[in-house]
């Protein structure tokens, strides 16, 4: 039996100052605590996330989360993504069809003139379809689904009350046929079970008949504590073979539940060699967020976005990703410096970073690299700034 516990948040929104290269969050939340889903592999499951009672079945409602969201992002300083997935909920679980978080969350992004990224594994998200092509009519739009496999088996056994996959593809069908822009999740891939060659090559070429715009891929965390023991007891009773090599795997037991790397790289090739042979992108396209967010974090992302294009194919690279997250932790601490004064603005911020790459003073930042400057310069060049419209008219009045 599910029980529904309601309680007042006094904040919602995660402000680390990041937006991160896979989700492009900007404003990311929490809407309940706990997922009626149940997954047996979710990583909220984990200690460090503090949720207390029956993970799936002692849900906690932030019943005035819509009103203290319209406080945080009429307080907003910059445009970005508003990401509804949550590290510790589905924002479409069951709760959802009661008390509306997501949607109320949906209409305040439409309300700032905010783009928005739902990562749902639930078909309920159909309910407001039209409200997504509203947003991105607007601004932007992206519905990702999650989806590791196209085995139902699997999905009974691992996600036992998300939506079935056919639901899911089918959601995903008719978003794109609306003109929001769709993507999969595949990830966490399961070891023995999803990871393997035939499966991820399925898997891939019947995203790319659905459409998707991109698929992004990743491995499975096993982090020690409730996390991995309620996933392999899962594993112990369908797929007892496989433990031993799931005890191989994950023998580091590092705290990040983070397996082999020789076993990512795996992951990693079957993916690229799936994702090449059909003509899908790791990551969001350029086109999905360029303007949406300021040019210092749309530099960072696809600074980010080209090493691990890099990393994939096999290639030496580079450290981009890590010129692109100095660029970010060079944004957040101006924002930390300068951000109380009222005429201090993101766009200031983009001009200061325009002139850095220019004569080369970027190269200064902690943790940038020298060469990744000739690859900074190439994506600032081909930069073309949208408007923003809404989001100028709101913060000018």
């Amino acid at each position: 039996m599910v029980t529904y516990r309601e309680i007042d948040a006094k904040s919602l929104t995660r402000l680390s100052g990041i937006v991160d290269p896979w989700f492009l969050a900007r404003y990311g939340m929490n809407l309940y605590r706990g997922c009626e889903h149940g997954c047996t592999y979710c990583d909220g499951r984990a200690e460090r996330y503090y949720v207390q009672g029956d993970f799936a079945r002692d849900i906690v409602v932030k019943r005035n989360a819509v009103t203290v969201l319209d406080a945080e992002l009429a307080r907003a300083r910059e445009p970005g993504f508003v990401f509804i997935g949550g590290g510790v909920c589905d924002g479409y679980q069951p709760a959802e069809e009661r008390f509306g978080l997501a949607r109320g969350a949906l209409e305040l992004a439409r309300k700032y003139g905010l783009a928005v990224h739902v990562l749902t594994k639930s078909s309920l998200v159909e309910r407001d379809l039209k409200l997504l092509a509203s947003i991105n009519a607007e601004s932007r739009a992206i519905l990702s689904m999650s989806i590791q496999t196209l085995d139902e088996t699997v999905r009974e056994r691992f996600e036992p009350l998300a939506s079935p996959i056919t639901a899911r593809l089918e959601v995903l069908a008719r978003a794109k046929a609306m003109g929001i822009n769709t993507a999969v999740m595949a990830m966490p891939v399961l070891p023995g079970i999803s990871d393997q060659p035939p499966e991820v090559d399925d898997l891939v070429a019947k995203l790319a008949e659905v459409g998707v715009d991109f698929v992004s891929f990743g491995g499975l965390t096993l982090r020690p504590g409730v996390q991995r023991e309620t996933y392999l007891q899962t594993v112990a009773e369908h797929y007892p073979t496989l433990l031993d090599g799931y005890a191989r795997a994950y023998r580091s037991g590092h705290r990040s539940g983070a397996p082999d790397r020789r076993y990512l790289k795996r992951v990693d090739d079957r993916f690229h060699t799936a994702l090449q042979r059909h003509g899908l992108p790791a990551r969001p396209p350029r086109r999905l967020f360029q303007g949406m967010m300021p040019l210092y974090a749309e530099l960072a992302v696809l600074l980010e976005h080209h090493d691990a294009q890099a990393r994939i194919a096999g290639c030496s690279t580079p450290s981009l990703g890590r010129s692109g997250f100095a660029i970010q932790q060079w944004a957040r601490k101006s924002f930390a410096k300068r951000g109380r004064r009222k005429a201090f603005s993101y766009q200031l911020l983009q001009e200061e970073i325009s002139n850095m790459i220019a004569d080369g003073s970027v190269t200064e930042l902690a943790g940038f690299d020298l060469r990744a400057l000739e690859q900074l310069r190439k994506l600032t060049k081909d930069a073309k700034r949208s408007e923003w419209i809404a989001w100028r008219h709101r913060t000018a009045q």
